[in-house]
C-alpha cells in the first residue's frame, strides 16, 4: 500500500482523480490536491509516483483560492503522449470578485486557464466526460454551484477550456454542480449524459435535494430525483453504474449522507437508482448513526466476478471520525470487504478507482495535513 502524506493544515486529497500515466513509464500515477497549503495559504498540487515519489508541484496563485481542491490527471491533452493534470481554485478572487479558475498542466507548463463567472465558484467539482465534441480529446463536466441565484455545470472542451454547453439549476441556492458525474446514454443519441448534484435545493418548503439527470449533447434535463428525508443533503454525492437491473439503461447512486449539522448529523442513506425511471432499486443504510454514510461513492472494478464494476462507500465520520470503506456488489449489494481508518483521520473522505483496487483520502490526518493511500485487492 502506497502512502503519501500531506504537510500540516494542508488537506491533501480532498478531491482528485483515477490515477493515470503522466512520466511515461507504464505505470499510473497519484495527482492530488492540498487546498490550504502551500506558501502562505494559496494552495498546491503534486503528482506522485504509485510509490509515493514526488513527479510534478503547482503552485497557487490567490490567496484562500483553495489552488488542489480539486486535481486530477486525465488523457494527453496536449499531443506529448503523456497525461495531463487539471487543477482548480473554486474561490479564486480575480477580475474583480470571486470566480473560481480551472487549469489544464502539462509537462512544460500550463496548457489553458478556464475562468468562472463572478460568483460562480468554478471547479468546485470536476469529472471526466469523455470526447462529446468529437476533437479526440477529453472533455470535462465542471460544477460551479456557489452563485446564489442559480448555480450552473459546464461543459468544457479538453482542448483550449472552452464551454461547450452550460447547465442552470432550478431551485435557487440549491448547489446545483455540487458534484457531477457522467452516466450512461439515457436519451438515446448515442453519448453518455450527466448527472448533477443539488444538496441544497428547497422543494415543497423543505431542503430535500435534489440530482438532475440532464442530456450532455443539449443540457436540458430529462427527469430529476428528489430526496425523501429533508437536510440530509441528497445528491451531494453520487457515481454511476452499469445497468444492474438489465432494462438496457445504466443506472446510479445516490448518497444522502447528512450531516449538514455537525451537531446532529443524524442517519445516512446510500440509493441505488434506475436510470431509466429514477426510482429507487435498493436502500443502504450505515452502522452508525453520524458516520457520514455515502459522503463519497466511487465505482471501481468488478471485484465479485458477476461482470459488474462495484461500489465503494466512505464513511469518514465513523468511530469519532476513524472513517472507513466499505466494498459492495453493485448488482447483488453483498458486503465484499472493509477497510478502517484510525486516529480520527477521516479515512473515505475521498475515493477513486485504481487497477485492482482503489486510492482513497484521509483528509484530517496528521494536524490536518491530510494522506493518500492506494489500496490494492490481493
Amino acid at each position: 500500500m502506497a502512502h503519501i502524506d500531506g504537510t500540516a493544515g494542508g488537506e491533501l486529497g480532498f478531491r482528485f482523480g483515477e490515477p493515470l500515466d503522466l512520466d511515461g513509464d507504464g505505470i499510473v500515477d497519484v495527482v492530488g490536491g492540498e487546498r490550504r497549503g502551500g506558501p502562505s495559504g494559496f494552495g498546491e498540487a503534486g503528482a506522485w509516483t504509485e510509490l509515493g515519489v514526488q513527479l510534478a508541484h503547482w503552485d497557487g496563485e490567490y490567496l484562500d483560492g483553495l489552488f488542489g481542491h480539486i486535481a486530477l490527471a486525465v488523457p494527453d491533452l496536449d499531443g506529448d503522449g503523456l497525461a495531463d493534470v487539471i487543477v482548480s481554485a473554486p474561490n479564486a478572487v480575480l477580475d474583480g470578485g470571486p470566480r473560481g479558475i480551472v487549469d489544464a498542466y502539462g509537462a512544460h507548463g500550463r496548457i489553458w486557464r478556464a475562468t468562472g463567472a463572478l460568483y460562480d465558484g468554478l471547479g468546485w467539482h470536476i469529472a471526466r466526460a469523455g470526447d462529446l465534441d468529437g476533437d479526440g480529446l477529453e472533455d470535462l463536466w465542471v460544477g460551479a454551484p456557489s452563485n446564489p441565484s442559480q448555480g450552473h455545470v459546464y461543459l468544457l472542451s479538453g482542448r483550449d477550456g472552452h464551454v461547450l454547453v452550460t447547465i442552470g439549476g432550478t431551485h435557487g441556492s440549491d448547489q446545483f454542480g455540487w458534484y457531477v458525474v457522467p452516466i450512461g446514454d439515457l436519451d438515446g443519441d448515442g453519448k453518455n449524459d450527466v448527472a448533477i448534484g443539488a444538496p441544497a435545493a428547497t422543494i415543497g418548503g423543505a431542503e430535500r435535494g435534489a440530482v438532475t439527470l440532464a442530456s450532455s449533447a443539449t443540457g436540458l434535463p430529462i427527469r430529476e430525483i428528489i430526496g425523501d428525508i429533508p437536510d440530509h443533503l441528497f445528491g451531494q454525492m453520487l457515481a454511476p453504474l452499469d445497468d444492474v437491473d438489465g432494462d438496457g439503461i445504466a443506472d446510479l447512486v445516490i448518497a444522502a449522507p447528512g450531516g449538514k449539522v455537525e451537531a446532529a448529523p443524524g442517519s445516512s442513506e446510500v440509493n441505488i437508482i434506475s436510470g431509466a425511471t429514477g426510482k429507487r432499486l435498493h436502500l443502504l443504510t450505515g452502522i452508525e448513526d453520524g458516520e457520514l454514510y455515502g459522503r463519497m461513492l466511487a465505482t471501481i472494478d468488478d471485484l465479485d466476478g458477476d461482470g459488474f464494476r462495484d461500489l465503494a462507500i466512505g464513511s469518514p465520520w465513523w468511530h469519532g471520525r476513524d472513517g472507513r470503506i466499505e466494498i459492495r456488489s453493485s448488482r447483488s449489494l453483498a458486503l465484499l470487504a472493509e477497510v478502517r481508518g484510525v486516529d480520527q483521520g477521516w479515512f473515505g473522505w475521498h475515493i477513486t478507482r485504481i487497477a485492482g483496487g482503489f486510492v482513497a483520502s484521509k483528509l484530517h490526518a496528521n494536524a490536518d495535513a491530510g494522506a493518500i493511500e492506494v489500496h490494492e485487492f490481493r
